[in-house]
């Protein structure tokens, strides 16, 4: 079979060569250039680059194989996950040529706390299907999993999913996970309650944040009615004005925000200005969508919402 041989050179760059010739410091991806399956050579230049870029790493527990011809891997930032928002990457390899696969899906993604002391399981907020990252790369499909506690002494995280693949389907079963506590003072999941019902507040990656305005960004998930199965995001509307202070700043605020709007995906967005580094407590009123408030009408000690993310920058 004729090869297009993609090298990653260690000093030299990213090149496209024809020539099976060895090159030395160079790591030789081989990508078949006619094979229905997997991705083109740019197609899989982008997914190799995304997955190698050193920002994201494998989590080899949850790597699992189909028909011993494809592995599908599962990555995410630094190979590690943590308490909140942890954006979850997969992708399915062709073991024999190293090919990226186009199409295949990844569902029913369940996370699975035991908590061991009190005899009892519960999930957290996710994700359970992926959709397609980036289109220019559709070999790396993306979902998420807002961890609601971190593994230790009270209990142990366990993570299933599916797979498919034209006729083929794998189940990966439950594999313990090590979810870490955030830094101290950190807090980015919050939750409240509407009628009895328990709702949770993801912030969305705030370790992305820097001095200026930001895009942020935020799901609102419904516990189940089976705790034990994943909180999926919330079918109602809400509007989430916020308002930042920094606690060792005398509580000063920061202007120019705006409030997180439901998108049609599903996502809420709104503009958050942060005037300088350090902590920054971000207020919440949530409101319903007749402007009625929700939660965060009751004030803390600084005079604003008592409900608050916790972030630092």
């Amino acid at each position: 079979m004729n090869r297009l041989l993609l090298f990653l050179g260690l000093s030299t760059g990213l090149l496209f060569s024809s020539c099976g010739d060895d090159v030395q410091d160079n790591v030789v991806i081989n990508i078949p250039d006619t094979d229905e399956e997997c991705c083109n050579a740019e197609e899989t230049f982008l997914a190799y680059s995304f997955l190698n870029n050193g920002y994201v790493k494998e989590l080899t527990e949850l790597r699992d194989t189909i028909d011993n011809k494809y592995v599908l891997k599962v990555y995410s930032a630094g190979g590690k996950l943590h308490v909140g928002y942890n954006d979850l990457f997969f992708a399915l390899i062709k073991i024999a040529t190293d090919g990226y696969v186009r199409d295949f899906q990844v569902n029913d993604i369940r996370p699975l706390m035991t908590m061991t002391a009190m005899g009892m399981q519960h999930s957290t907020p996710t994700e359970t299907e992926t959709t397609v990252y980036n289109e220019t790369f559709p070999a790396v499909r993306h979902a998420w999993v807002s961890f609601l506690m971190s593994s230790g002494d009270n209990g142990y995280w366990e993570l299933s999913y599916k797979a498919a693949w034209q006729q083929k389907e794998i189940e990966h079963t439950p594999t313990v996970i090590e979810v870490n506590a955030l830094p101290a003072g950190q807090n980015w999941l919050k939750s409240f309650k509407k009628d009895n019902q328990t709702y949770y507040l993801t912030l969305v990656n705030p370790n992305t944040f820097q001095t200026g305005n930001n895009t942020i960004r935020a799901y609102v998930s419904k516990q189940s009615a089976d705790k034990k199965v994943p909180y999926l995001t919330a079918e109602e509307t809400f509007t989430i004005e916020i308002t930042p202070t920094m606690p060792d700043m005398g509580d000063h605020t920061s202007p120019n925000n705006t409030p997180l709007i439901k998108q049609e995906s599903g996502i809420y967005e709104g503009n958050l200005n942060l005037s300088m580094t350090g902590l920054w407590n971000i207020h919440l009123v949530v409101k319903d969508q007749e402007g009625n408030i929700v939660t965060g009408g009751d004030n803390d000690n600084s005079g604003y919402s008592s409900l608050y993310w916790s972030v630092t920058i």
